[in-house]
C-alpha cells in the first residue's frame, strides 16, 4: 500500500499475496471449475495492466484485479446460490471470476469465446455467435479483439 501526496491510498497486492494466489489459490480454482491453467493470472494481469492494483474502478463500475462489474457479480451470486463476493478481496474476486468463466465456458463451449464474454459481456458474445451463425461472420468490440489473444497467449 502506498500513500500519494494527495492522501489517497494505492492498494497494490503484496508480492507474498500474489505468490500465494499464483501458486495455490488460482490453480485450485482453475481445477475446481475446469478452467485452463493460468487463465486467472492472465486475466488479472491484463485487467490490472500488470500493476496488480486492487483499487481500480472502471467506467462500468468494474472493480478489483478482475474488474468485476456489478452485473457480473449479480450473475455470479445467482449462479452460486446466493453467495456474495467482494471484488476487491483478491481471494473472493478470484472465486467469482472462476465461477463466471465456468459459466461462459459452459455457454459457449470455447475458451476464446469465454474470454471474450468475460471482457465484453455475455450478451455481446451471444449476439456475436448469432451473427456468425446467420452471416458467417460477426463483429466484436475492438478492445475484445485485443483482449482475447492477450489473455490466451499468457496462459500457462
Amino acid at each position: 500500500m502506498t500513500t500519494l501526496s494527495n492522501g489517497l491510498l494505492l492498494m497494490t497486492i503484496a508480492p507474498s499475496t500474489l505468490e500465494r494466489l499464483r501458486s495455490a489459490i488460482w490453480p485450485t480454482i482453475e481445477q475446481r471449475y475446469e478452467l485452463p491453467r493460468g487463465i486467472l493470472n492472465a486475466i488479472a494481469e491484463w485487467e490490472t495492466r500488470g500493476t496488480w492494483r486492487n483499487d481500480q474502478i472502471g467506467p462500468t463500475g468494474a472493480r478489483g484485479i478482475f474488474q468485476l462489474t456489478p452485473i457480473a457479480l449479480e450473475q455470479v451470486r445467482q449462479d452460486s446460490g446466493g453467495m456474495r463476493f467482494d471484488p476487491v478481496n483478491p481471494v473472493s474476486a478470484s472465486v467469482a471470476a472462476g465461477i463466471l468463466l465456468k459459466r461462459y465456458l459452459t455457454l459457449f463451449n470455447d475458451v476464446a469465446l469465454a474470454v471474450a464474454a468475460y471482457n465484453a459481456g455475455e450478451g455481446t458474445i451471444r449476439r456475436y455467435v448469432q451473427q456468425v451463425k446467420q452471416r458467417g461472420k460477426g463483429t466484436l468490440p475492438r478492445e475484445t479483439v485485443q483482449y482475447i489473444p492477450a489473455v490466451l497467449n499468457n496462459l500457462g
